[in-house]
């Protein structure tokens, strides 16, 4: 399906644009001198034990979910700039990834035929609100941004910050990444769906065109991540403050809801690759399916198409490398971001275990049950930093059953 092996993510970019934030380092090369490595690595502990991996501390005496750490917080900061440093992040080792996906993106060639990648943004004052029939109580006075982490619950709160600003909030949607088309490859019945829009003068799907880079919605984008910060008491919101907050999952039941989508789930039709995904992988049960997708992303990596990313890495690429604080919940609060957000807390705008939802049965039911020790295993270490991380902001997942961090 990709040609691209591994061995690929270790290319980094020889000069990043100006836009990055070049805290954020590759590690020394291996072909170095033995001792110089030892003294390079004795240095490093000792610098590194006074490295600032970012501040967790919580406002005292405010009653909010955002309010991360707290009593009442449910979420966890989370630094992913510093994270990924390369000189003493808990995730350095994941630098190289970083960078091949600069490369990507400088290409034009990251997540073609994906969704764009958003920042939806709503200030509430609750003097110009509007009842929320969700959540008992008066609004809280904040300024809310999400980064959209697929197959989390994001389509839904998406649509959640809609409904806040039709009751009565400010914002707007920006864009942080518009991805190019590729090359339209249709079925037969597909083609004869696209002729019959274009004779009922009905649009339809062009490709390819390139992906859209560093332009205005960028740099709109850009500016406005320069604005995200850590929670505040009621009366100290400056114009440009928000919280960003983004919502993760376990790595293993994520990967089944992403193989559901890119497989042309509700979204995902038009991605350019699910006939081949299914074609390669759908099995007679879940577990020979669920195995053989994992197989595909050791072999071509998990590039093959944008749900499988990493969440570290759509993370830090939303934004944009900067050094901001990043408000991290686990994937069981999306009905009380929802409810934060005036949308009914019950509501899915994506539901992989609906029926018809997903293009087999087998997909549709299949679970983490279908994972045996050895393809857990597997799955984790594709997905290292995604547990590392979780880890590292206090979540636990699956993998810490098959791996020793």
């Amino acid at each position: 399906i990709l040609e691209e092996k591994e061995a690929a993510t270790s290319q980094v970019v020889d000069n990043p644009p100006a836009i990055y934030d070049k805290q954020i380092q590759v590690t020394a090369p291996e072909d170095e001198e033995e001792e110089t490595d030892k003294d390079e690595a004795s240095t490093s502990s000792t610098s590194c034990g006074d490295f600032d991996h970012g501040d967790r501390s919580y406002l005292e005496n405010v009653t909010s979910i955002f309010n991360c750490g707290s009593e009442d917080g449910t979420c966890h900061w989370y630094h992913p700039a510093k994270f990924l440093d390369g000189s003493c992040g808990v995730g350095k080792e994941f630098v190289p990834q970083l960078e091949y996906m600069k490369e990507l993106y400088d290409s034009q060639e990251l997540w073609l035929s994906g969704p764009p990648i958003v920042i939806p943004w709503a200030s509430i004052v609750p003097a110009k609100m509007r009842t929320n029939p969700f959540k008992e109580g008066n609004w809280s006075r904040h300024n809310l941004s999400m980064t959209h982490v697929h197959k989390t619950g994001g389509t839904s709160l998406v649509s959640a910050f809609s409904s806040v600003l039709s009751r009565g909030a400010t914002g707007k949607r920006h864009t942080v990444y518009m991805p190019g088309k590729k090359t339209l490859v249709l079925t037969a019945a597909q083609q004869r769906m696209r002729d019959k829009r274009i004779k009922d003068g009905m649009k339809v799907q062009n490709g390819p065109n390139k992906s859209v880079i560093y332009g205005s919605q960028f740099n709109q984008s850009s500016a406005f991540l320069d604005g995200a910060t850590k929670y505040k008491r009621e009366g100290d919101w400056g114009e440009k403050d928000h919280t960003l907050f983004a919502v993760v999952r376990d790595p293993a039941e994520r990967f089944i809801s992403a193989i559901g989508q890119a497989t042309g789930a509700f979204g995902s039709s038009q991605n350019g690759i699910a006939k081949q995904l299914l074609d390669e992988c759908l099995k007679d049960t879940a577990k020979a399916t669920l195995n053989c997708f994992i197989d595909l992303m050791k072999t071509n990596s998990t590039w093959v198409e944008v749900h499988f990313t990493p969440m570290v890495l759509e993370i830090s690429f939303a934004t944009i490398y900067k050094d901001i604080p990043v408000a991290v919940f686990p994937f069981q609060e999306v009905p009380n971001l929802l409810k934060e957000l005036a949308m009914n807390p019950v509501s899915k705008r994506k539901d992989g275990h609906k029926s018809g939802y997903r293009k087999s049965d087998v997909l549709t039911n299949m679970t983490v049950a279908d994972y045996d020790d050895d393809m857990l295993k597997k799955l984790c270490e594709v997905y290292k930093m995604d547990a590392i991380f979780m880890k590292h902001i206090g979540m636990s997942t699956n993998c810490e059953k098959v791996m020793d961090f």
